[in-house]
């Protein structure tokens, strides 16, 4: 019984390439593009594509050319080829400009480009560009159902950059580059002052200044041990006694006012 239930299957598979096969080299671009959406239809993305490449050309000046782009594009999204995918819907909407698509696949542009980006450990060089063109779609179609969405890729792609520029500050204190590390959390605070870390960054300014101060030659301590203060009574102010690193802060506070008269009865 199992063995002619596979038989029928194979039989059923080798009839089906067959004939796909007859339709690839046939030269009626009408059956070819039946052939195309129904397999499109039946998620068989692959194949779909092979006929609908060899439609391109032949249908240069025939109604039939926006479907031939518009599921081209779609086989490449559903296959996870964002990069094609992406170029299609864009020159979907610079070749189609009137038709009742071009909103849809405007946002499916951006929205393979967002797709392309990867995870925060990543090169993330190109975010800030998709940013852009995401918020240039918000710009162009302001009441569109997909305005909703671009904020909220936007907001995901700026979740990744902080992730970035914050894991980047981390490894500078766990690496010993205390006056980078003081660097990166400021530009990193200033850059993006609703970083979800905030308020560990900016007690990160007081611990890497203090150890940066305590490792300075002598002549530079007192100075730099100066800005570990500055740096508390900054965090302090912003905080209050309500921070989650407020206990280690004052334990920091404590141990640079003693740095600082040491350093100071020595002068």
């Amino acid at each position: 019984m199992r063995v002619g239930l596979f038989a029928a299957i194979a039989l059923l598979f080798f009839a089906s390439c067959s004939d796909f096969n007859k339709v690839f080299k046939s030269k009626d671009n009408g059956l070819k593009y039946n052939k195309a959406i129904e397999l499109f239809e039946k998620k068989d993305y692959t194949r779909s594509l092979q006929l609908l490449e060899q439609l391109r050309d032949s249908y240069r000046g025939s109604d039939s050319l926006e479907s031939v782009y518009y599921h081209t594009a779609y086989c490449h999204f559903h296959l996870q080829d964002y990069e094609y995918a992406a170029l299609f819907f864009k020159d979907y909407t610079e070749n189609f400009t009137r038709n009742r698509k071009l909103t849809e696949c405007a946002y499916m542009a951006v929205y393979c480009d967002f797709l392309s980006i990867g995870t925060y450990e990543l090169d993330q060089s190109n975010t800030k560009h998709v940013i852009d063109e995401l918020q240039t779609f918000i710009n162009y179609y302001p009441n569109s159902s997909y305005a909703l969405k671009c904020n909220e890729h936007i907001d995901a792609l700026r979740k990744k950059l902080y992730q970035k520029e914050y894991e980047w500050v981390k490894a500078y204190l766990q690496q010993g580059h205390y006056r980078a590390a003081v660097t990166s959390a400021r530009n990193t605070l200033k850059t993006y002052p609703d970083i979800e870390q905030k308020e560990e960054l900016e007690y990160i300014t007081i611990q890497a200044q203090y150890l940066y101060a305590t490792n300075s030659i002598e002549k530079k301590k007192l100075e730099r041990m100066k800005e570990a203060m500055e740096n508390w009574k900054e965090y302090n102010y912003i905080n209050s006694n309500k921070g989650t690193y407020y206990k280690e802060a004052l334990v920091l506070k404590e141990k640079i006012e003693k740095e600082l008269k040491k350093l100071q009865e020595t002068i």
